[in-house]
């Protein structure tokens, strides 16, 4: 599994983490306001005029979901997920903090508006990331992390993107009891992880 990591999953990449980048770092500086959802959704616009609409799903208010994991709360909305990554619209209105969680995979996580603070367990000095920066969270590496209200990012997961799933899930089951933000959560992921094994033929 972990040989397959670095051979044959990279073959099914389709995102490029500094292009994420760099078309970030260009909607942030075009933003003509300070309105996050027209930053969110020109973002969105301009990832899937270049990657193609097929891949970057449209964005719709209804589809952003409550994420619970590693003690922190936060919203979501998926722009797309398959077997090997994911690109989601990450952030929280209000604030959150928590663990990382230790994943089999690679994050790359692009602060968009507001802040995110970091550190492994022996740091003494926070990490800190503001609009345009990328933070590496690298594959079994944990952390903790925390945004200030009103902070959002894109987050792009390249690996066993399955695996990454019972983090994302299970504090429904021991805390939550969120039961409908369970079931959108995992009908809009596995929506999309069949649409692109189905019509994209990405893994």
């Amino acid at each position: 599994m972990n040989g397959l990591y670095s051979t044959w999953l990279p073959k099914n990449y389709i995102f490029d983490p500094q292009t994420l980048s760099e078309i970030s770092n260009r909607v942030i500086v075009s933003q003509k306001d300070n309105s996050t959802e027209s930053l969110l959704r020109s973002l969105r616009d301009e990832l899937a005029s270049h990657y193609g609409p097929q891949f970057i799903n449209e964005y719709k208010a209804e589809d952003w979901v409550f994420n619970n994991a590693g003690g922190a709360m936060g919203q979501m909305i998926i722009l797309h997920a398959s077997i090997s990554e994911y690109v989601i619209l990450f952030g929280s209105a209000v604030g959150t903090e928590g663990h990382t969680g230790v994943h089999f995979a690679d994050d790359y996580f692009t602060i968009l508006k507001g802040r995110q603070t970091a550190g492994s367990a022996y740091a003494t000095e926070p990490e800190i990331y503001e609009p345009g920066m990328t933070h590496h969270l690298v594959k079994g590496t944990p952390k903790q992390y925390s945004m200030p209200e009103g902070s959002f990012a894109l987050e792009l997961a390249q690996g066993w993107i399955p695996c990454m799933l019972p983090f994302g899930l299970l504090d429904t089951f021991t805390s939550t009891l969120d039961i409908i933000n369970l079931y959108r959560t995992v009908y809009l992921t596995g929506r999309d992880i069949a649409k692109n094994l189905i019509q994209n033929r990405k893994f």
